[in-house]
């Protein structure tokens, strides 16, 4: 962004909100860093009045929307945000508890507008157009990994593989530190973190499947409905794969 700016590149302004003591970022931490480096002594801002962000958790969402929706973001970072989004959310709406309520209670509640919400991961999949499994996915990851161990990998390869990040989120603060230690020490001890457990645990490190024996896997698990869906979905290729076979009898 620094080099934009002094090629003469115009950045969209950052957000601000008046406060008694001045004025509060909203959105555009980046981009005031880069005029920084740049240089440059002013940035263009927009400036939004103290009622239309009346609290920090108004801010801390705007930021959130800003980041998620300007910045190609890793899964760790993205898992980050949307753990803080759903923080947000549930001091706001407060959390849906299972069970049976009275037929006045939900009545309530759906009369209620200001308290019925529903849950952050249904809010949170509708928005991203994501399925509420992967939302779930993201929190697990967030909440899982220690911070310090969040700031060391943020950079690493590892911060932007979901499942080598799940793996390493069940695994208690020590032996995270552990695990991280093997994948960025010079040259890495252990190319990911199943084998890096394996190195931890000293057992062998675990078969690692084709990608046909993934699938293979999978697909034997699955209903006789879902088997005929799939190939449904891929009848070209099961054709293609009957043709191969009938020409080489």
């Amino acid at each position: 962004m620094a080099e934009q700016i002094e090629a003469g590149d115009l950045l969209p302004p950052i957000d601000v909100v008046e406060r008694s003591d001045g004025y509060r970022l909203i959105a555009g931490g980046h981009r005031v860093e880069a005029h920084k480096i740049a240089g440059r002594a002013t940035i263009a801002a927009s400036v939004y009045e103290a009622s239309e962000f009346a609290d920090e958790a108004a801010i801390r969402m705007r930021e959130i929307k800003e980041n998620m929706v300007r910045f190609e973001l890793t899964a760790l970072d993205r898992a980050v945000h949307l753990a803080t989004w759903k923080e947000i959310h549930e001091t706001t709406f407060g959390t849906l508890k299972r069970g049976r309520r009275s037929k006045i209670d939900r009545e309530k509640l759906l009369q209620d507008s200001a308290a019925f919400s529903a849950s952050f991961s249904a809010v949170a999949a509708d928005a991203l157009r994501i399925s509420e499994r992967s939302i779930f996915q993201a929190v697990q990851i967030a909440s899982g990994i220690a911070p310090d161990v969040r700031a060391r990998i943020s950079e690493a390869p590892i911060a932007d593989i979901a499942s080598e990040l799940l793996q390493l989120a069940v695994q208690d603060d020590a032996r995270q530190q552990q695990i991280v230690n093997l994948l960025l020490s010079e040259p890495p001890a252990a190319g990911s973190v199943a084998d890096a457990i394996a190195v931890l645990d000293r057992v062998p490190p675990p078969l690692k499947l084709a990608g046909w024996e993934k699938v293979s896997d999978r697909f034997s698990r699955l209903t006789e409905q879902q088997q005929d869906r799939f190939l449904d979905a891929h009848a070209d290729a099961v054709d293609r794969w009957q043709a191969s076979r009938m020409a080489a009898k």
